[in-house]
């Protein structure tokens, strides 16, 4: 399927979110405001993004959130802004202005979590490359950097090591982009959050704008669709998405947070007068 690009369109899908507040503006880390890196530590925000958000988050009537698969503590470390919502590991904990949740079925998952994470570091030692991240309420078993002739051990590996909990059902296993994700069994995404938020900040229909890069997103943007939103993908035009609209880098992503936020002091400016 192929969408319009969102800056080409901007006038058109901007003005159908122009008068709300608050605003819900919504977006994924990895991928989404700085590029894909081979471990997740090597991530850092570009000091030119970190401006923007900051721009966007004192925007008149705009509440701005970042969604991530890290933990939330992770992701505000990159981070490091006030009045921003966080929301850590795919919307299973939140932290903001006025709001704050964990969802008490992935708190209960912890110590299963913790031995997962023991067993699957122990069943891949031996694949140069391959990197368990614990965090917290979920896990992610990266592959960006194995071999490709190492790739399918690694995934013998990873399908041994995870079978106990698989076949009893005491976790969910997902796949991104180079990785595959282990979180509790609960019926809780991203999406999930979205609606959520929507409901903590008391968005009308249509308030919400979300941008992502990753399979993960794909529920948000089928919520921010139930909302009539704007769903964003970040990728390749024929990517296959849900969402409604794309751009094609986190470089364009940063040029469309400098619209909305000229635009709303646009629109400050004229009010006062």
């Amino acid at each position: 399927m192929m969408r319009s690009h969102a800056l080409r369109d901007w006038p058109v899908w901007y003005d159908t979110v122009r008068h709300h507040a608050p605003l819900l503006v919504l977006t994924d880390f990895d991928g989404t405001l700085t590029p894909i890196v081979p471990t997740p530590d090597q991530a850092r925000l570009p000091a030119g993004m970190k401006r923007i958000l900051r721009a966007l988050s004192l925007a008149d009537g705009i509440q701005v959130g970042v969604v991530s698969g890290r933990s939330v503590s992770g992701v505000r470390q990159l981070i490091r802004l006030r009045g921003l919502v966080y929301v850590g590991n795919h919307g299973l904990e939140i932290q903001g202005p006025r709001v704050r949740f964990v969802h008490p079925a992935a708190a209960r998952a912890i110590p299963v979590l913790r031995r997962i994470a023991a067993r699957g570091r122990a069943a891949l030692r031996e694949i140069r490359g391959a990197i368990v991240e614990s965090k917290r309420l979920s896990l992610s078993i990266h592959y960006r950097l194995v071999n490709a002739s190492r790739l399918a051990q690694f995934q013998r590996c990873v399908r041994r090591a995870l079978a106990p909990w698989v076949g009893r059902r005491s976790v969910r296993v997902t796949r991104g982009k180079r990785v595959i994700e282990v979180r509790p069994p609960v019926a809780w995404h991203k999406g999930s959050a979205v609606d959520w938020l929507m409901k903590a900040y008391r968005c009308r229909r249509g308030a919400v704008i979300y941008v992502g890069d990753d399979r993960t997103d794909e529920d948000a943007f089928r919520a921010v669709n139930r909302h009539r939103g704007i769903s964003i993908v970040v990728g390749p035009p024929r990517q296959a998405s849900a969402a409604r609209w794309r751009l094609n880098s986190p470089d364009e992503v940063g040029k469309m947070f400098a619209l909305i936020v000229a635009e709303r002091r646009r629109t400050q400016r004229a009010r006062s007068r």
